[in-house]
């Protein structure tokens, strides 16, 4: 991958950096896709997509939590990062830990509980403005998603994010870009806590990655979230694999607009 300004370099304008992003993006072919894929490690069970019948109150129930997620969080009026942070909670957290990214703002934040542990600048997909729609559309996600896996890769470190959610399997099947196999084989996974099927045209393989995050690096990914290198080591140590009784994951990613 081409090497990104060291912090402190002259940042460049708009323009420059959305070229420097497309740039890369060409070069690295499959950044935060298949190139990700941990070579060392199975990869993380996928849900059969047999003709099984899934009750349509689970698609239901899960899709209308992922579009809650979007809502603003008390504390952070409009969706806006709040500007206290308690970084001695980094290790202590007792509370509910979240990873939450502001896309407008280019931020990734680690929560513990309503306070904020750490802030650090992050880099989107090269197509940054609005939800992910399809495979392809270099747009980062909006919503709640479970960590299925993570695992050292050639981004340094990579948070595999359980993408499409239920509400991207509703909203995907409406618009008939996905079958009503796929959109059960999605629900039925995300409801055992596991990742759902990589196959479909909703897009696969995004993540949390190192390798480069802000202004200096511009939006350079296919539609993941990248920090630099020793913060996303922080974000690997932060999050809490799995998820609780309920199917809710221990440490939710949410993504806001």
């Amino acid at each position: 991958m081409t090497p990104r300004s060291p912090r402190g370099a002259r940042r460049p304008g708009p323009a420059r950096a959305r070229h420097l992003g497309l740039a890369i993006a060409l070069l690295c072919a499959s950044a935060c896709g298949t190139s990700f894929a941990d070579a060392t490690s199975p990869a993380a069970p996928h849900a059969s997509t047999s003709a099984e019948d899934v009750p349509g109150a689970l698609g239901a129930e899960l899709a209308l939590h992922a579009q809650s997620a979007l809502a603003p969080a008390a504390g952070e009026p409009g969706g806006e990062p709040p500007t206290e942070l308690h970084p001695e909670l980094y290790a202590t957290c007792a509370d509910a830990r979240r990873i939450v990214v502001h896309k407008a703002a280019r931020i990734l934040e680690l929560h513990c509980g309503a306070r904020v542990v750490r802030r650090f600048e992050a880099s989107l997909g090269f197509a940054p403005v609005g939800h992910k729609e399809q495979e392809g559309d270099g747009r980062t996600p909006e919503g709640e998603y479970l960590i299925s896996r993570k695992f050292p890769s050639g981004f340094h470190r990579s948070l595999q994010l359980a993408y499409p959610n239920a509400a991207d399997a509703a909203d995907g099947l409406a618009r008939g870009t996905i079958t009503r196999a796929e959109h059960d084989a999605i629900v039925r996974a995300l409801a055992g806590c596991r990742e759902p099927p990589q196959t479909t045209g909703l897009g696969s393989l995004l993540q949390i990655p190192g390798h480069g995050g802000g202004a200096d690096a511009g939006d350079w990914t296919l539609g993941c979230v990248a920090v630099d290198d020793p913060e996303i080591e922080e974000v690997y140590a932060f999050h809490r694999p799995g998820c609780d009784a309920d199917s809710r994951p221990r440490t939710p990613v949410v993504i806001r607009p």
